[in-house]
């Protein structure tokens, strides 16, 4: 006899792959905050309503929402594949005003930027002062932490022998300590595993371990049932390991195979990439929730108060090989549910629902410790002057925008590629963006007083605007069902056969090409434009002209 264990609510198609998943909280509302490979990031309701969208230079890798001023409405940090990591305030309509696609805005408040990318951001009271520090991580080897958003270099920098994969914010009952310890965890891709306190407004590291594997993923939650924090770790080696707060082993889970019986993979497509530790089964006790790099996502349950009995409680099954890059979880007040929500580069959404929820016996969990809260009326005046902040860009196409209203015009353009230097924008990067502008009729250079370069306010306008829309439109998929996606047309400014030709030439030539960059970047360097590009090798990959293998060799090549 089959017995039904989650309920799949719906599938979402997104234009490209999902690197990332929240739940922004406003007031009485939660949406759905989503975004990756396409470059923008999505505001969504629980009826699958878009309601706003923001453009950025590269990748959305990670969001962390979190009330920095007490006004009971989420910020949002975002970090990105560019290396920029920007923080988003949600505008909300005005009493008695109707909330529409029109009335909500995220606008950008803070905008900094460092090199490679950013892999992770986090928040919380790390100094314990009733203020709450932005964290981020990434490909620079260093955790940043600022004060504020105010705040315009980071008050302290760490750094490590390889890329920050992870990090995590969160409190833990240390033996040595009275009262809980706000702890900023940080994993790399070398397998290191630290924790940070602050001690008389310094930092100090309380512990650090090697987990022999890069560390994808950190959590820090309940899962023994004892009423004290542990921290859960994703590692690369295929194991999800529990560790308590002085960083001791309490268990390693081994994520088994799809299919048993069957040789190994030498993909090791079981590795676990991302985590939710939630209360997904209403029985109070928190399960671990595994995203994986085959595309099934597993749970695990502990049934036992003080235990470390954690067990395989059912996985969800896929046909497609697609790593599960995000995971996050809210309640649905109409069904009374608890939803999980996740996605990755299968390109979708889905959220589905434990079947056993509210129908299990409720785990009478001791309270050892409390989380302490920042004070909402230290605050308030910082709600106020959170308001007040100038909105800054979230791309460079903003900055150039921003630089030509505020200056009027400019002498030469390397005066301008100058000041977007300063921002830090790369020669190369400006001077694609502003060939772009200029065959588009959005700059010209014409007589002010004297002859200098100036914007067509209309078509710059318009093409901030319709950025977002260079990809399909995301829409819902009813369950059970699949859909191919579409063959996006081609720019009219480029000639079609010719990008075609060119595209397999390349392969022809070079047999496999690594990265989708590189194979753009090497039919751009013959005078095409980059979107049209894309939009062609998408189109031969729908086709199944070309490929991408991610195992040895790894690259884009010719469909044998």
């Amino acid at each position: 006899m089959l017995k039904k264990l989650y309920h799949q609510n719906w599938i979402f198609e997104c234009p490209d792959a999902v690197m990332t998943c929240s739940i922004l909280k406003c007031n009485e509302e939660a949406f759905l905050i989503f975004g990756g490979h396409d470059k923008t990031l999505y505001l969504m309701d629980n009826d699958l309503r878009i309601y706003d969208k923001v453009s950025f230079d590269g990748w959305c890798r990670c969001t962390y929402p979190i009330d920095l001023d007490g006004d009971k409405c989420d910020e949002v940090l975002v970090g990105t594949g560019d290396g920029h990591f920007v923080v988003l305030k949600l505008t909300m309509p005005t009493s008695g005003c109707e909330t529409s696609e029109n009335t909500m805005k995220l606008e950008g408040i803070m905008n900094y930027k460092l090199s490679g990318m950013v892999n992770c951001c986090a928040a919380g009271d790390l100094s314990g002062d009733n203020n709450i520090e932005l964290m981020f991580g990434g490909e620079d080897k260093t955790v940043r932490v600022f004060k504020n958003v105010f705040s315009e270099k980071p008050f302290l920098t760490f750094y490590y022998d390889s890329w920050v994969t992870a990090c995590c914010f969160g409190y833990l009952k240390i033996p040595e300590f009275d009262k809980p310890v706000a702890s900023l965890l940080v994993g790399t891709r070398n397998g290191l595993l630290q924790l940070i306190h602050m001690k008389n407004d310094n930092p100090e590291i309380l512990w650090q371990q090697n987990v022999y594997a890069e560390i994808n993923d950190i959590k820090i939650g309940d899962i023994t049932n004892d009423g004290l924090n542990e921290i859960i770790v994703a590692s690369d080696d295929s194991y999800v390991k529990i560790y308590d707060s002085k960083g001791k082993r309490i268990k390693f889970i081994f994520i088994e195979e799809v299919i048993k019986g069957q040789k190994k993979n030498p993909k090791r497509l079981n590795r676990p990439k991302s985590l939710l530790i939630e209360d997904i089964d209403g029985d109070k006790a928190n399960e671990i929730v595994v995203g994986c790099a085959d595309g099934t996502l597993r749970i695990f349950h502990n049934i036992k108060l003080n235990s470390k009995d954690i067990e395989l409680k059912w996985k969800t099954t896929t046909k497609l090989s697609a790593s599960i890059k995000n995971i996050c979880a809210c309640m649905n007040k109409q069904q009374k549910v608890k939803n999980i929500i996740y996605g990755g580069y299968e390109r979708t959404i889905r959220n589905i629902s434990d079947f056993e929820w509210g129908k299990k016996p409720l785990l009478k969990i001791p309270i050892k410790f409390r989380i302490p809260q920042v004070s909402i009326k230290e605050q308030s005046n910082q709600s106020e002057e959170i308001l007040k902040i100038k909105k800054v860009p979230t791309n460079l196409r903003g900055f150039i925008k921003e630089l030509l209203d505020k200056q009027g015009f400019y002498m030469t353009l390397d005066l301008l590629i100058s000041d977007l230097m300063d921002k830090g924008y790369t020669r190369k990067e400006i001077n694609e963006e502003l060939e772009f502008l200029k065959s588009k009729g959005a700059m010209c250079y014409e007589k002010v007083d004297i002859d200098a370069w100036s914007l067509v306010n209309e078509l710059i306008d318009e093409l901030i605007k319709t950025e977002a829309n260079t990809s399909k439109k995301p829409h819902k998929i009813e369950e059970g069902t699949t859909e191919k996606s579409e063959e996006p047309e081609a720019s009219t400014s480029d000639k079609t056969e010719e990008i075609d030709k060119i595209i397999i030439n390349i392969l022809n030539e070079q047999k496999i090409i690594p990265t989708k960059e590189e194979l753009v970047s090497s039919v751009a360097s013959k005078g095409y434009n980059k979107d049209a590009i894309n939009q062609r090798i998408n189109a031969f990959k729908n086709k199944n002209k070309i490929k991408f293998s991610r195992s040895d060799p790894r690259g884009w090549s010719i469909v044998d």
